[in-house]
């Protein structure tokens, strides 16, 4: 398929999945493919062509002519930035209503830009032009009234702050757990520890300023100053005015105020009624992840409960870890602007 630069810019059904040091990866979607899509990184649902190529310094260029304070006439993105295994996608999905919002999760392109953001030195000034044309070939849309969301992941809480700088209007929520809940959630199974020591080392977790003179040593330390860094840097994100966070267990225990507020910062039209029937529905009961499993609340809580109980040395030492990074960078009793309810303390 050829495509003019014009269409680049503004079709959102040519989607930038994936870039390597010299070409942008195109792929070519529907509404429909990104709805189908739980994640747009190797598991994208997309039509039966392989991805164009663009040359990456071709499409930044294009990105710096356009008006990209405007974003074309666009409303600002918004952004849910998370802490991992804390329900993101579930909430992304409920969001993600055909004809009413476009909800992008967990774009390839976009992490790989944050993982870029945990090497020496960060993000460099070609870097930044990079992330800003990711930032705005995301921001495309089907009708330019239609909200787009992004749920980010991991690796692009590092350049949290330079994405809402970009659009200091962006709404934006930062879901999260205290530390307990959240070293029981990456600590679990031998899977999750793997996944822990894995995105430690991608972003050179041992590097970052935090860590300096204070080292994490062991998978818990490791759980508690990637815990830490999330969290200075939705201290950040929340400094923005169309922010607010939330705390995991709300969406969990009650979903629908969540689901409704929500949907008012983002600008999504859903009614309370219609929030009742996404949670009494298929979504809410079976695994947001992969809808061929059920999802059961109450075998959550027990594990929750058991995992909390079985890793508490582990949960002792991660604290004792973020008590000496506290009294150096600071810690707040609870994050700011809950979205719903009173805020949740950290500790």
């Amino acid at each position: 398929m050829a495509f003019t630069a014009q269409e680049l810019l503004t079709d959102p059904g040519l989607f930038l999945l994936e870039f390597d040091e010299t070409s942008a990866h195109i792929l070519q979607m529907t509404r429909d493919n990104f709805h189908r899509s739980i994640f747009l990184d190797g598991r994208i649902r997309h039509k039966a062509q392989g991805a164009m190529r663009v040359p990456l310094d071709q499409l930044v260029q294009l990105v710096g002519n356009a008006t990209f304070d405007t974003n074309h006439g666009r409303a600002a993105t918004g952004w849910i930035f998370h802490v991992a295994q804390c329900g993101s996608t579930l909430l992304a999905r409920a969001l993600d209503q055909i004809g009413r919002s476009l909800v992008l999760r967990e774009p390839a392109a976009l992490r790989r830009i944050g993982v870029r953001a945990g090497q020496p030195g960060g993000l460099g000034d070609d870097d930044k032009a990079l992330l800003r044309a990711i930032a705005f070939m995301l921001s495309k849309r089907w009708d330019r009234e239609t909200p787009v969301i992004v749920k980010a992941n991991v690796p692009v809480n590092l350049i949290a702050d330079e994405l809402m700088r970009m659009r200091p209007d962006a709404p934006a929520i930062t879901l999260h757990f205290p530390l307990i809940n959240y070293v029981a959630a990456i600590l679990r199974t031998p899977g999750h520890v793997d996944w822990t020591d894995r995105v430690s080392q991608e972003l050179r977790l041992a590097g970052n300023p935090i860590c300096e003179g204070n080292n994490p040593q062991c998978a818990a330390e490791f759980a508690a100053a990637l815990w830490f860094v999330q969290i200075k840097a939705f201290e950040q994100v929340l400094s923005y005015p169309n922010t607010a966070s939330l705390e995991a267990s709300r969406l969990f225990d009650d979903p629908v105020p969540v689901l409704v507020a929500a949907a008012k910062l983002f600008g999504v039209e859903l009614s309370e009624s219609e929030a009742v029937s996404l949670v009494s529905g298929e979504l809410f009961h079976s695994y947001s992840k992969n809808p061929a499993l059920d999802y059961d609340p109450e075998v959550r809580i027990a594990r929750e409960a058991e995992a909390i109980d079985r890793l508490a040395p582990e949960i002792a030492r991660a604290r004792a870890w973020v008590e000496r990074a506290a009294d150096r960078f600071g810690l707040p009793d609870s994050l700011s602007k809950p979205l719903t309810g009173g805020a949740a303390p950290l500790l």
